[in-house]
């Protein structure tokens, strides 16, 4: 008896640990979300046809797709700068910095070989700490300034590059296929291809640095801030769900005018009666097609890089991360969201569970399912097997009282290269 009454005491205790001082609970749970968000963008079918042969987003496809990946890649850069900005050392920092950044580019050009069908973002995130980390040393204002800039202007210079490139390639066609990768890359890649691979991982790839580059100095902007405070969520959750709102209204606006929406059909080769769907999803459209064309401007296709769509994703980040800041303050909120935030403790170790297990066993599905398919209960049972798979990975990693595995590598490995702070 007296020694379940030692377990459980040491139970409430580790639970205590979400209260503790300096931790910041919704980061965590926020990171959760994105993990699981992600997850279910792999594994879940993101459109569904009807008998009359119509197509509609699924709910993963109308709410996550393309802001589950903006949302972890934000919460990045809140990480980044949480863990910076009492540094008294920047150059050691920067190498630091520099370590994780190239443990994660490793992980990721092994994770290729997976045999998953998911776009591994390991390799961009790591280039994405290599170029953020020189942007440590500004000041919030500074930081916030560069941060906003940044990610309203880097999409028009994405699509005014593009089309240059498009134009030295011999035309657009040309320029989708021989100046892009189309697979998460490998080491194979960095050696037989150099030139391809890099410039695949900074523009033309799934998750392009010229743009997402915005997201992660957006993140250290918002980790400058005293995200202990009530006011700063609120903030971030309402001007986030303002940016969001503004940025889908406005791209479906202009799909609404039938000109626009068939001169984007006509160049993507997509059917006009399925745009709006395959719009809102990003599946089913290749959106490469009408890059750095004046329509391209005015969409907000997950994935497409386009500035609707970075702007929208970013707002939708902020929204998140703000909503999780405020009602992580409530302690029965905090007991009822533990499996979330003990995932999000663990998101680099649950990421690359997920990924091995999907090549282990992938999908049998298609993007598009009909709504009467019999396959539906193997996608919800595959969607929830991963889930619990990995918040169980993340309660056993907190209840133990230590780090997940990849996370531990990364911390040892790179306060082994100069002081710890």
């Amino acid at each position: 008896m007296l020694f379940v009454v030692t377990k459980l005491r040491e139970k409430v205790a580790y639970m205590r640990r979400l209260d503790a001082p300096g931790r910041i609970t919704g980061l965590d749970t926020a990171r959760g979300v994105a993990i699981l968000g992600m997850i279910a963008t792999h594994i879940f079918p993101l459109m569904q046809s009807n008998p009359a042969g119509y197509i509609f987003p699924t709910w993963v496809g109308a709410s996550l797709t393309g802001v589950s990946s903006a949302l972890f890649v934000v919460l990045a850069g809140v990480g980044l700068s949480l863990l910076t900005k009492n540094t008294t050392n920047v150059v050691t920092s920067r190498v630091q910095l520099s370590v994780r950044a190239l443990i994660l580019i490793v992980i990721g050009l092994l994770l290729g070989f997976a045999g998953s069908n998911v776009a591994i973002i390991l390799v961009h995130y790591g280039v994405l700490f290599l170029a953020a980390m020189w942007f440590i040393n500004l000041s919030r204002r500074a930081l916030t300034i560069t941060a906003i800039s940044w990610i309203v202007v880097a999409p028009f210079l994405h699509g005014v590059l593009t089309r240059f490139m498009q134009l030295q390639a011999g035309g657009t066609a040309s320029y989708v296929d021989q100046w892009r990768l189309w697979t998460s890359p490998t080491i194979l890649d960095i050696i037989q291809q150099p030139l391809l691979t890099v410039w695949d991982i900074l523009f033309t790839g799934y998750y392009p640095v010229i743009s997402f580059l915005g997201y992660v100095l957006v993140g250290m902007a918002i980790g400058r801030a005293n995200l202990n405070k009530l006011k700063t969520g609120v903030v971030l959750l309402i001007s986030g769900a303002g940016i969001y709102v503004a940025s889908r209204g406005l791209a479906s606006w202009f799909l609404s005018d039938e000109g626009f929406a068939g001169r984007i059909a006509h160049a993507t080769n997509t059917s006009l009666h399925e745009l709006s769907a395959v719009a809102a999803t990003g599946s089913g459209i290749n959106t490469d097609l009408v890059m750095g064309a004046s329509q391209w401007y005015g969409l907000a296709v997950p994935h497409s890089g386009a500035p609707l769509d970075v702007y929208s994703t970013a707002g939708a980040a902020l929204g998140v991360i703000g909503l999780f800041l405020v009602i992580t303050r409530v302690t029965l909120a905090r007991r009822v969201l533990f499996p979330l935030t003990a995932t999000g403790m663990v998101a680099l170790t649950a990421y690359v569970v997920h990924v091995i297990v999907t090549g282990l066993w992938p999908t049998e599905w298609s993007q598009t399912m009909a709504v009467d398919d019999p396959m539906w209960s193997q996608a919800w049972t595959m969607l929830i097997i991963h889930w619990l798979t990995v918040a169980a990975l993340g309660t056993i990693v907190f209840l133990a009282g230590t780090r997940g595995p990849l996370e531990s590598l990364l911390r040892n490995v790179s306060n082994g290269f100069g002081s710890k702070r």
